[in-house]
């Protein structure tokens, strides 16, 4: 395989690893051209992003309770000190 030419498994990697944010400049390079001859890793990449949104509007109100809060902070300072 090319530089530029990559597997869908190793496609299927970078699209999850793309979605939590920490893709290189050259992953993203090998991805785009993937992309472009692939439509299975296509769709696969729409699906991600789609389980992303939702997961991310599911828990956006979600709040920590302000004891559960104070005891991680504590157990924290414990073990810090």
């Amino acid at each position: 395989m090319g530089f530029l030419t990559i597997s869908c498994k190793k496609a299927t990697y970078l699209l999850s690893k793309k979605e939590a944010g920490s893709i290189r400049f050259w992953e993203r390079w090998q991805l785009r051209s993937h992309l472009t001859i692939c439509s299975l890793c296509r769709l696969f990449e729409q699906q991600t992003q789609w389980i992303g949104k939702q997961a991310r509007f599911l828990h956006r109100d979600d709040v920590l309770p302000e004891k559960t809060r104070q005891e991680i902070i504590d157990k924290l300072h414990q073990i810090n000190n």
